[in-house]
């Protein structure tokens, strides 16, 4: 049977560290986007829009509200279509819901690692030296922000489109929100009409 020494324990473990925290890293920054439109609309017939006006009740800040309005009529604007201010002059119409929640994340580790010592680390004797020990949860409140751009056809209000954008948002993310919210918005109408409609 091989045995495997300090030196090799504490440079898997190390790896795995870094693999593990580039992992989390990425999970926190990511920006995660969707899309679903209805197949029936005829989206080339589009070329005015209107913002539905209501009150964002959920949002604590109203600055990030107004933010998310003016970014979307600019993003529209960018792809060729004009805003009008009275519906009956709209081809469609916009409305979105921008919002977060507190949810809880669950990883499970190792307790050799979670513990940060290490004895080695592995699923039965001649893997990586010694036998897995168990696992250690760690658990933690994250707070997810949600950009939902919903589209409307003027004259048959049915809905035909909805984008959607998730985020696990930072404190910065939170105090100065002009930029994540320019790129919510860019990420979700750079869908917008559907490629295949």
């Amino acid at each position: 049977m091989s045995t495997t020494s300090n030196s090799e324990r504490t440079l898997r473990y190390l790896c795995w560290s870094l693999t593990l925290a580039a992992l989390a890293l990425a999970s926190c920054s990511t920006l995660r986007v969707g899309a679903d439109y209805d197949r029936s609309a005829s989206f080339t017939t589009y070329h005015t829009f209107v913002v539905m006006q209501r009150q964002h009740s959920r949002v604590h800040n109203p600055l990030v509200a107004t933010r998310a309005q003016d970014d979307i009529i600019q993003a529209l604007q960018d792809k060729g279509y004009r805003q009008v201010t009275d519906p009956a002059n709209a081809d469609f119409t916009v409305d979105f819901t921008i919002g977060s929640h507190e949810r809880t994340q669950i990883q499970s580790y190792p307790t050799a690692y979670a513990s940060g010592g290490w004895g080695g680390w592995g699923w039965g004797p001649g893997w990586w030296g010694d036998p897995y020990w168990g696992p250690d949860v760690n658990v933690q409140q994250i707070q997810e922000g949600t950009l939902s751009i919903d589209v409307f056809d003027a004259h048959t209000h049915r809905p035909v489109w909805h984008g959607w954008a998730k985020k696990q948002l930072t404190n910065k993310d939170i105090e100065q929100s002009t930029q994540p919210i320019r790129e919510a918005v860019d990420a979700i109408l750079a869908q917008f009409p559907p490629k295949s409609a």
